[in-house]
């Protein structure tokens, strides 16, 4: 919860802050595209049972005013293969190690404050599907998945470096996922964990690109 509070603090800073009048570029109608890469770290029990992951994000903002934004991202969180034995039979019922991803397709509210003709300062919070999927190797070329949809919200922010006039950044930035997960036999994060949640950070790098 101190990341959720964290987070308010953020966005409510760049809110308050509005667009400079020295260096404010407005993104009012006009489209943000980008990608970002990093990794990821649960604090939910998915960190002992499959250790740190890699993270891949897709990502679309449409500027609603001249610091906001509604977003959307699709996302693959992967934690890699189980460090758990035990539970990979308690889960399969034969002595195989599964692989373990999220894949989550998300909605927010973005807010932005340029604090430099090429700094900028940006927060958002949102949720929507977060795919729990577990991949099971059956032979050297074939493999299955147990896959269930559940719900989830996040917080994150962002820090931005303009490089060029046109509208290309990179970024440094983080978010903070939770996901609730249920406890169905089935469930990865149940059978592993215990829990019927889950959530964890991702911290990445990105670039993107404005349009006229």
């Amino acid at each position: 919860m101190k990341c959720v509070a964290l987070t308010v603090v953020i966005m409510t800073a760049v809110l308050s802050s509005g667009p400079s009048t020295a260096y404010g570029e407005t993104i009012k109608g006009r489209e943000i595209l980008g990608v970002r890469l990093g990794g990821i770290h649960s604090t939910s029990g998915l960190d002992e049972a499959f250790g740190s992951g890699s993270e891949l994000e897709v990502y679309f903002y449409h500027g609603l005013t001249s610091s906001s934004a509604l977003g959307i991202s699709l996302s693959m969180h992967d934690f890699g293969k189980s460090l758990l034995p035990e539970k990979d039979l308690e889960y399969l019922g034969i002595q195989q190690t599964i692989e373990y991803s999220v894949y989550s397709l998300t909605g927010c509210l973005m807010t932005k404050a340029d604090l430099s003709k090429k700094l900028r300062l940006s927060g958002e919070a949102g949720g929507g599907l977060y795919a729990s999927s577990a991949e099971i190797p059956y032979g050297v070329m074939t493999s299955g998945r147990i896959t269930y949809n559940q719900f989830g919200v996040y917080t994150g922010g962002e820090i931005w470096w303009r490089l060029t006039r046109g509208g290309l950044h990179i970024g440094l930035g983080g978010k903070w996922h939770y996901m609730w997960t249920g406890t169905d036999f089935r469930q990865v994060v149940w059978t592993y964990t215990g829990r019927d949640y889950a959530h964890f950070f991702q911290v990445t790098i990105g670039v993107s690109f404005y349009t006229d």
